[in-house]
């Protein structure tokens, strides 16, 4: 307790010193900026008269997201930069989290992943410039990792939900586009700005540094003109979980006829990554006339992450339940479980614990290039295009785990306020008590993704006519998706040999230590009398016991070839897609109301060749046979779509009409002929060569009301039909041994899945209210609601239907802000409603995240041009993430990330 209080008071005591040195300096300025009373009524005449002119800070950002909704052909919600530099949001997921309909999966508390309109991350498009984000998902994915994606780059972010012709195609939820800033945005001036801030993070009692520097210039008569940018994190990432990895519904316990969900692998984790990531953009633009531009560009990042996650991990399968003494509570659930050791197991089956650390290091890395030129002549613009994307993941996994096998008895006690699983071992968890057996396992795995896209589109204006542009063009993509995978385990038994025993015990002793951190000192776990550490498994115990190498040569006997490659989950897929386009926007008056749109059709062709391996058993007790294949699978998508605008009051009221047709491919993984089996869960998986794409129709009717620059008010309503829908049926597999495995294949249904919705937004500056105080005051607010049909996934027990996955019925954002001169301030909350998460989890429950919000704000104060202090908090109210297993007595995981606090300096010359 007294750890927690002084971590309480040391993040107290920051925030409290900076608030107080920024409330200071911002006092001290502003009685400067107003020492002269006549001259202050003076500037305060001129700023009246300038208002609607110019606007900096929140207040720009606020115009420039406007503006973007307002001038685009179709349904789009955006985020401006409010400075160079300065963005709303630390993370570019977290700031995409405040746009209506989006929603938003964390890691380790940052947001990493978005769900447009219920759409999973996978069925999103994600541009940088227009050009193709990929993912650096371990296993093969399409969702983007936008934690490795700096701020601090970023000029807009889009959020296009509807299509037109010229898009390209792969966002059934939409087209997040990110927008960095270009060399001639400002009108091609010169700026030097930066930002040097330390991030305290609760949970660790961690101060780590963030560097961010952005530079731009013009030569040759302002005709050339270069930008650079680059920043450096160094993160302590760590979160805490209670999970209990599925409820098994197999005997009735108390004799009530109905049988009883029982909690399988109740453990505790304490996720530790040390990140290191880096960025670097660069924009190098040449414009030697109105009509002609041409620009060379390229992103880099990288993240070097340094794993060391600790487990507590109970092994229940090994253990008979002692039913005098456990209790079943609420649905049928056990709220008190007590196990004894199933001796007349294998020793190694029996009932135990584990203290199980995943170490090793993941590297992801990310690049693009891309050429392109804009040229005008006359009446007709070409906008040719090359680019290359790359994705690397480098996952280099290594475990250590000490194991006590054969513990007399076990006891885990749900009852409390969070459902959360209290475990009572037999013995201290921090000794070495029982510890008898000593693994440790080395399993790399290698993601390699690359895009070559080549463009060309030409677009008429005519003079005069209905028609105001023709617009045709022409695209080619290969992407190329690969996996490896290996695997070794070496393995110590020290309970049938006394010296192999000693040997674990000198191991563990001379290089186990305990973990850095109090198990959930920050959330709320439900109890506070508990196991607050437990043996950590260090590098050290690896070390000691040899991490075996996967790569040697003949290192895996017992498998063909002796050889550690997986080569059952070792793929690559191949995509080459043609597409062709042809749009044509025009604009007429019905009566006094103008109206304008954008109606046309894409035409893609894919071809899809993927290959990999397969296992053939001979029988007889041969080594099974590994050998090569390939599949190859195409077909043509058509897409049109149309976008109509009316204004019905000019300037005023906007009208919204747009229906469009969009896919999206399966995921690289899930198109790869792979198989892989969970010898634990007794279930696995493959992939399905023949799968088709997602498809959707997509409709929208919405009115915007824009009361002058600053602040609109919007509603849309928007249905969305998906068809061709990819499900995850089971299948059974028989090993050699007898074994029987459920496996999960992914196929394309039949349903057909519709969801309905309404998303309203506003944003309203008070500066219409001439009251010192409020008139530098505004508010945010949006809200959607989302309800889907037609989705067949059932509750295995019950029989009742599933929402669609990622679904949040109910979701909204509030934000507050103050802003003048010196003083920026902003309060921002942000909640979503319960959301299925997988039809079918461990122990044939499906699985829900649960409600939640999380408040963050942000203090920034100017203290002369170009200086600027600022204090951001992230998750000030310490929410607690929870998900559950179809009931909230069932809870699976309970997940506390703690608070973040940002402090730090911008400069910009």
């Amino acid at each position: 307790m007294m750890l927690m209080h002084l971590r309480c008071a040391k993040l107290a005591s920051i925030s409290y010193l900076g608030l107080l040195a920024i409330a200071s300096t911002a006092a001290a300025a502003q009685d400067s900026s107003a020492s002269d009373p006549a001259e202050a009524n003076v500037s305060n005449a001129k700023d009246v008269e300038a208002a609607d002119i110019v606007v900096t800070g929140i207040r720009s950002s606020l115009q420039g997201a406007l503006n973007a909704k307002r001038n685009a052909p179709q349904v789009l919600d955006a985020i401006s930069a409010e400075d160079i530099g300065k963005f709303p949001d630390k993370n570019v997921g977290e700031a995409l989290q405040r746009v209506t309909g989006v929603q938003i999966s964390r890691a380790g508390g940052e947001g990493a992943g978005v769900t447009i309109r219920g759409a999973d991350p996978s069925l999103n498009r994600v541009e940088i410039n227009g050009t193709t984000a990929l993912s650096t998902t371990v296993g093969g994915g399409r969702d983007v990792d936008f934690r490795d994606l700096p701020s601090e780059f970023v000029n807009r972010l889009e959020v296009v939900k509807s299509a037109t012709a010229d898009m390209t195609e792969g966002g059934v939820g939409g087209t997040v586009r990110v927008i960095t800033r270009r060399p001639f945005d400002n009108g091609g001036k010169p700026y030097l700005a930066g930002s040097a801030q330390a991030i305290y993070a609760d949970i660790g009692d961690h101060m780590d540094p963030r560097l961010a520097v952005i530079g731009s210039d013009t030569f040759a008569n302002g005709t050339l003109g270069i930008l650079v940018s680059g920043t450096f994190e160094n993160r302590n990432v760590e979160d805490h979980q209670a999970r209990t990895t599925g409820w098994v519904q197999s005997r009735d316990l108390n004799g009530d006829g109905v049988r009883d969900f029982i909690p399988d692998i109740p453990r505790y984790v304490i996720d530790r990554l040390e990140t290191r990531r880096y960025a670097l953009n660069g924009i190098l633009e040449w414009r030697p006339s109105d009509d002609f531009k041409a620009y060379l560009e390229s992103n880099w990042t990288r993240s070097n992450q340094s794993v060391t996650s600790q487990y507590l991990q109970t092994g229940t399968s090994g253990g008979i339940i002692d039913t005098a003494n456990t209790i079943v509570g609420p649905d049928n659930t056990v709220q008190y479980l007590r196990m004894t050791n199933n001796t007349a197991l294998a020793q190694t089956s029996q009932l135990g614990v584990s203290y199980r650390n995943i170490l090793g290091d993941i590297r992801r890395t990310t690049y693009n290039i891309a050429l392109g030129a804009e040229w005008t002549t006359s009446n007709l613009t070409l906008t040719p295009k090359i680019s290359y994307a790359k994705a690397k993941a480098y996952n280099n996994e290594i475990n250590a785990t000490a194991a006590v096998t054969g513990m007399p008895w076990l006891e885990v006690d749900y009852g409390n306020g969070q459902q959360a699983p209290k475990i009572t071992l037999p013995f201290d968890p921090t000794t070495t008590d029982g510890i008898n057996q000593l693994t440790v396992l080395r399993r790399p795995r290698y993601d390699d993704q690359s895009e070559k896209m080549a463009k060309l589109d030409a677009e008429y204006e005519p003079d005069a006519g209905i028609i105001t542009s023709i617009k045709v063009g022409g695209q080619y993509r290969d992407l190329t998706v690969k996996s490896k995978f290996f695997t070794r385990t070496t393995t110590l038994n020290g309970f049938s040999d006394p010296a192999v025993q000693a040997r674990i015990q000198d191991i563990v002793s001379g290089n186990a230590a305990l973990g850095t951190s109090r198990f959930f000192n920050t959330g709320d776990l439900g109890f506070s009398d508990g196991y607050t550490g437990w043996l950590n498994m260090t590098q050290g115990v690896a070390d000691a016991v040899g991490v075996p190498d996967p790569f040697e040569a003949g290192g895996c006997p017992e498998r063909s070839g002796g050889t550690c490659q997986v080569f059952t989950d070792t793929w690559e897929v191949g995509e080459r897609n043609f597409a062709g386009f042809a749009q044509a926007a025009f604009a007429f008056d019905v009566g006094p109301v103008p109206v304008s749109g954008v109606i046309g059709a894409r035409v893609v062709n894919t071809k899809v060749n993927t290959s990999g391996f397969q296992s053939t058993s001979p029988g007889g007790g041969a080594l099974p046979v590994i050998s090569p294949v390939s599949y190859t699978s195409k077909n043509t998508e058509f897409l049109p779509s149309i976008n109509l605008k009316a204004d019905l009051i000019p300037d005023k009221l906007q009208a919204r009409v747009t229906a469009t047709e969009v896919m999206a491919r399966p995921l690289p993984q899930q198109l790869a002929p792979r198989f892989t089996l969970d010898v634990v869960g007794l279930s696995g998986s493959r992939g399905n060569p023949g799968l088709q794409p997602f498809r959707a129709r997509q409709y929208d009717a919405g009115l915007e009301y824009y009361l002058n620059k600053t602040s609109f008010a919007s509603v849309t309503y928007f249905r969305k039909e998906i068809s061709s829908f990819i499900q995850n049926t089971t299948e059974a597999y028989v090993d050699p041994t007898g074994v029987t495995y459920n496996i999960l294949v992914p196929t394309n249904g039949t349903q057909k899945v519709t969801i309905n919705g309404i998303e309203a937004g506003a944003q309203l500056a008070f500066d219409f209210i001439d009251v010192p105080v409020i008139k530098n005051m505004g508010v945010i607010a949006n809200y959607t609601y989302s309800k889907d049909s037609g989705y067949e996934g059932k509750d295995f027990f019950t029989g009742d239907s599933l929402p669609f996955q990622g679904l949040s019925r109910n979701s909204y954002n509030l934000s507050a802000y103050y802003e003048d001169d010196v003083i920026s301030l902003r309060g921002a909350y942000n909640w979503r409603s319960k959301y299925l998460l997988v039809a079918q989890g461990r122990g044939n429950n499906p699985e829900f995240g649960e409600a939640y919000g999380q408040l963050d704000a942000s203090l920034n104060v100017t203290v002369m041009p170009g200086v600027a202090f600022f204090l951001e908090g992230v998750n000030l109210l310490d929410a607690t993430r929870k998900e559950n297993a179809n009931s909230v007595y069932r809870r699976t995981i309970i997940e506390t990330f703690g608070r973040r606090v940002y402090g730090g300096v911008r400069l910009k010359l």
